[in-house]
């Protein structure tokens, strides 16, 4: 994932690492490696990110290039997620068990996701956007 977009967002508006990370709720140091691309922001500071910038989330992942658009400004809720992400797998025709060997991993990690029993990956979630042509804004009902 590439974060160069967050950096630049947060240069622009001149906001500190330190200001946006209190912000977020997380320590400088977490934001910090996020930014520099050293961890993975997890789902739940990314959406929220996207809802203090006001900036399209998959503008955020370099997923699209429009930075604006109208969207809702909403907390993760991982029975939904679950539901459109089992929805966004039905539309392009696969299986749990065929979007697990896309995704690398197990058809029970799949149906966790799907469930609402487990939190999807900001990863995962982006490889599943790819591969069914769908926005983070959709999956995460925005």
């Amino acid at each position: 994932m590439n974060t160069d977009r967050i950096k630049y967002l947060r240069d622009e508006l001149e906001i500190t690492q330190e200001t946006i990370s209190k912000m977020l709720g997380c320590t400088r140091s977490a934001y910090s490696l996020w930014e520099i691309n050293k961890n993975t922001i997890p789902l739940f500071y990314l959406n929220k990110l996207s809802n203090i910038l006001n900036v399209n989330i998959d503008y955020l992942v370099n997923l699209s290039d429009n930075k604006k658009i109208n969207f809702n400004k909403v907390e993760i809720d991982r029975k939904v997620l679950g539901e459109r992400i089992r929805l966004a797998r039905k539309s392009i025709n696969y299986t749990q068990e065929k979007l697990a060997n896309k995704l690398n991993t197990t058809h029970s990690v799949i149906s966790a996701y799907e469930s609402g029993k487990t939190t999807v990956p900001t990863l995962f979630l982006i490889e599943i956007a790819k591969i069914t042509k769908r926005s983070l804004n959709w999956f995460l009902n925005k």
